[in-house]
């Protein structure tokens, strides 16, 4: 094998074997000699900070930027704490808080925090919360979320006063109206009147009124009696009056009466038809008219939303006009309300169907269904030789939000969290949702970091890192400098909102990391 000796510049020759230097010991002072060609060198001036790339030039070093990186372990923390319904708990270096308890909160140096709760998620926003002091004599009370309600269902006045002005959603809807006698008409619905934003005046009383169903005729030719009005009233407010539902016509041809919705006009035979009755403006709808046979039938009663149907000769009673459905007591949970009564019919035609309360209409020597109570639903009309069903009473409803909030800016700091080593950087991260208007960044929203128990704080510039559902935002800081503050392993954030006004500018926090280093 070949061997080629290198000169060492008065130091001992190496011996290179293949462009291998022979086994043995080489001094640390030994040099090679010769030239490297050019070539292999690349072009450009190496250094610490630069490297040779592949196409032999030298290229500068960047450092890593791990904030990506410490804003996606703070993600996977919050949806670690969602899936485990996790109070505050920590990592190594880090803290997060998805205030599923007020646990990792210091209200002693909070200012203005209120709680609350979105589906499985809890938020922080400043505000304050107060009670109002309701006195009532409802028939049933209950809440449902942030809401309270009252209920009337005995026919009669009530009472109702609160020592508060608010807003208030209500359902007023009046007795429905009774069936006429024997293939007889369909009672009309009772009146619905249903918005939100009735401001009630603390201090003052308010009297509601439930209105009875009226009843079904159980003979001759006699109509069905309508249902009685339903009604709102007390000093400050416009009486909201919700007018009973028209009774049914009887046989041979009665007209339906006029009310919140109309009664059907009953069936005849041979004889001239009778008109239905009419509905009450933006409370209900007419009712339907009678079919003219052998074996005549009555027609629809009105409902809330429609209108009663027309019987078809030899075949059917009218259907009952649509109501309403309602949540006011429980949201997403509807009921119904306010629909019209079937018609009534003879031999071998059927009764009209209802709906929403209204009570379906009966067949030869069939009795008509009676409205539901409580709903104003219209009485079915009475078969051929059978009585018409009764009118379901009335009901009202009254809700309102359980505590008044009033908005303010925010103060939400931390508890604290002891750093294994004294730090000299920290990162913050935190979900906020714009409930309403748009937070400026480290203007109406702003964050800070301290590692000596809040005595001093360091404020970071919040950036937008991308977002988390509508309106809603992840922001974060990293490398914040905390060098300067006092030294302390005791680590806490703090975070404040700004410029918050009801319906115009809330700022709702939903999650906080923070991290140090």
């Amino acid at each position: 094998m070949a061997k080629t000796k290198v000169k060492t510049r008065g130091l001992t020759d190496l011996n290179v074997t293949n462009a291998k230097i022979a086994a043995g010991t080489i001094d640390v002072t030994a040099k090679i000699t010769g030239v490297v060609p050019a070539a292999n060198l690349g072009s450009g001036t190496a250094s610490s900070s630069t490297y040779l790339a592949g196409d032999s030039t030298y290229k500068t070093i960047s450092e890593y930027d791990d904030n990506q990186l410490q804003s996606n372990v703070a993600m996977l923390g919050f949806k670690v704490a969602v899936n485990g319904s996790l109070t505050r708990y920590d990592l190594v270096d880090q803290s997060i808080d998805e205030f599923y308890d007020t646990s990792g909160v210091d209200a002693s140096a909070s200012t203005n925090e209120v709680r609350k709760a979105s589906g499985s998620n809890y938020y922080y926003f400043g505000g304050s919360s107060s009670t109002p002091t309701v006195t009532e004599d409802a028939d049933d009370t209950g809440t449902d979320g942030d809401y309270s309600w009252y209920k009337w269902t005995a026919t009669g006045a009530g009472s109702y006063n609160t020592d508060t002005t608010q807003d208030h959603e209500y359902l007023v809807v009046a007795g429905g109206g009774g069936a006429g006698y024997s293939y007889s008409g369909a009672g009309g619905a009772g009146g619905y009147l249903a918005a939100t934003g009735l401001s009630l005046t603390g201090g003052n009383t308010y009297t509601p009124t439930v209105g009875g169903g009226g009843a079904g005729s159980g003979s001759g030719a006699t109509n069905g009696t309508s249902g009685t009005n339903s009604s709102l009233a007390g000093t400050g407010i416009s009486t909201l009056t919700a007018v009973g539902g028209g009774g049914g016509g009887y046989s041979e041809g009665g007209a339906g009466q006029a009310g919140g919705s109309g009664g059907g006009a009953g069936g005849t035979n041979g004889g001239a038809l009778g008109s239905p009755g009419t509905g009450t403006t933006d409370q209900g709808y007419d009712g339907g008219t009678g079919a003219d046979n052998s074996q005549p039938s009555g027609g629809g009663g009105g409902g809330a939303a429609a209108v009663g149907s027309n019987a078809t000769a030899g075949v059917s009673g009218g259907d009952g006009g649509a109501g309403v459905n309602n949540d006011i007591i429980e949201t997403g949970t509807d009921v119904g309300y306010a629909g019209g009564g079937g018609g009534g019919a003879g031999i071998g035609d059927t009764g009209g169907a209802a709906t929403h309360g209204g009570g379906a209409g009966g067949t030869q020597a069939v009795v008509g269904t009676a409205g539901t109570a409580n709903t104003g639903g219209g009485g079915g009309g009475g078969g051929g030789s059978a009585a018409g069903g009764a009118g379901g009473s009335g009901i009202i409803v009254l809700r309102r939000l359980t505590s008044i909030i009033s908005y303010a800016d925010l103060t939400l700091q931390s508890t604290d969290v002891t750093a294994t080593a004294e730090p000299d950087y920290g990162e913050f991260v935190t979900l906020i949702e714009n409930a309403y208007g748009t937070a400026t960044l480290n203007t109406d929203i702003k964050g800070y970091v301290s590692r000596d128990s809040g005595t001093t704080f360091t404020q970071g510039t919040l950036v937008d890192e991308g977002s988390w559902g509508t309106n809603k935002k992840v922001l974060g800081f990293h490398d914040l400098d905390i060098s300067a503050q006092p030294s302390g392993t005791s680590m806490c954030y703090k975070i404040t909102t700004h410029n918050q006004v009801a319906s115009s500018k809330e700022t709702r926090v939903y999650a906080t990391s923070i991290g140090w280093r």
